[in-house]
């Protein structure tokens, strides 16, 4: 009896057992936790800076308007901005060739005569890349370049809607149409505020073409940063597949290398780095928008942005393109460091990639001191430019620019300074003005 009793306990709790185990395991295929889930690590790209869109890099560094009776013009980052959102909503149509080559005199015609704003583009813009900048509505647009947009606006009484887009090395002008509601909106919001604007002057004996400049001193800002980088090995990582380090032979400069044959080199002197595919060398030339297409893609790749950088032009020919580091609206040179990023494309097997990259490895953040400066009038520039002794037809350009240096403080702590001087622009070259010619330059402190 007892035993009898004994098994069927035992069947009983096997029969629970069995229950339980079932239960479990439906709770189990069944059960949702209520926690989030925890997502596997992956592979995050190294960004250095920003990316930037063509229309961030590609753009007018001074606007001129051309009144009757006088010609008044800006720089500021700002000013030139607002306007470009307006001419960004436009509809620009029937772009055609207008002058194969247009002389001089011609050219000085479409640049000054009264009743036109004239935009000014360091460097060359290809039509395709203007178009995704602009709303053009012409399908099949050249592949041609211009660093002259003219909007005609005519008066009152004559309103004009005509935009001509000039290379002023080649002479070629095309000429397209705006409405005549929009270039009315145009001059009454744009070229009545313009008048507000700074004076622009100009000497007959400078230039091919006429060059502008402000009339009047100009107060502007000296600075000095705290030096702040961005590691090499940093670079490398961003650009390089699995890199390497070792030492250069300078025993001062890391050089970093990866399995695809690329050579990238820490240039301490400059603050800069430069890359190199050996594999990617070529000789044959670029499709202009395709350069500049790449070139920001390419560096948008690693978020290389890391300040200001202005398309300031290329050689398509040899596939090169340069974006100048700009401060305060205006270019930054430097006789000593790096101030640009410097591509030059090329291709290997098939593929297009980068060929060669040159860049700064500093960074803009902490603001140790300022002072302001009076600069020297654009009129005792120009007859400073006048004096000197080089063909004055050879020079392009004439404009405020910064000079970078670098020193040590009494900490021995790295500064970069930023001081705006007078530059001139000469068979493609810019050089310093020295103070001493323009009159000196007045000191104050913020």
């Amino acid at each position: 009896m007892g035993l009898k009793y004994l098994e069927h306990v035992k069947s009983v709790a096997l029969f629970v057992l069995i229950m339980l185990s079932l239960a479990l395991t439906f709770t189990i295929w069944t059960f949702t936790p209520s926690l989030q889930e925890i997502e596997t690590p992956t592979q995050v790209d190294v960004a250095i800076g920003d990316n930037r869109t063509a229309d961030e890099v590609v753009r007018p560094v001074k606007v001129l308007y051309h009144h009757e009776e006088e010609v008044t013009g800006t720089s500021s980052q700002a000013d030139i901005e607002a306007m470009l959102e307006t001419i960004q909503r436009w509809e620009i149509s029937d772009v055609q060739l207008f002058e194969e080559e247009a002389g001089t005199d011609a050219l000085k015609q479409y640049l000054q005569e009264p009743g036109r704003t004239v935009l000014y583009y360091p460097g060359a813009v290809p039509f395709p890349v203007f178009d995704v900048i602009m709303d053009i509505t012409d399908n099949n647009l050249p592949e041609s370049t211009f660093n002259r947009v003219v909007v005609e606006w005519g008066t009152e009484e004559n309103p004009e809607s005509t935009m001509y887009f000039i290379n002023t090395g080649s002479g070629r002008i095309y000429e397209a149409q705006v409405s005549e509601a929009e270039l009315i909106e145009f001059r009454g919001d744009y070229v009545q505020q313009s008048k507000e604007y700074d004076r622009y002057v100009t000497d007959s004996r400078i230039g091919r073409l006429p060059v502008y400049v402000p009339e009047n001193p100009l107060e502007k800002t000296s600075f000095d940063y705290l030096l702040d980088e961005t590691s090499p090995a940093t670079f490398a990582d961003a650009i390089m597949d699995n890199p390497t380090a070792e030492f250069a032979g300078d025993l001062q400069s890391e050089e970093f290398t990866d399995d695809s044959g690329a050579i990238m080199r820490e240039l301490n002197g400059q603050k800069s780095i430069n890359y190199v595919q050996p594999k990617a060398e070529t000789s044959d030339p670029a499709i202009p928008s395709d350069l500049v297409y790449n070139s920001i893609n390419f560096v948008n790749e690693h978020g290389g942005w890391t300040d200001q950088y202005v398309y300031f032009g290329m050689k398509s020919v040899n596939q090169q393109i340069s974006y100048q580091l700009f401060f305060e609206g205006a270019p930054v040179f430097s006789n000593t460091t790096a101030v640009s990023l410097d591509v030059e494309w090329g291709i290997d097997d098939g593929i297009e990639q980068a060929f060669r990259y040159s860049r700064p490895t500093y960074l803009l953040d902490s603001v140790v001191e300022t002072r302001t400066i009076e600069m020297a009038s654009g009129e005792a520039v120009l007859e400073a430019v006048s004096r000197l002794d080089i063909d004055l037809e050879t020079i392009e350009a004439v404009m405020i620019g910064y000079e970078l240096t670098r020193s040590e403080d009494e900490q021995l702590i790295e500064l970069i300074t930023f001081q705006p001087a007078w530059y001139y622009k000469a068979n493609g070259k810019w050089t310093r003005l020295s103070d001493e010619s323009v009159g000196g330059v007045r000191l104050g402190l913020e």
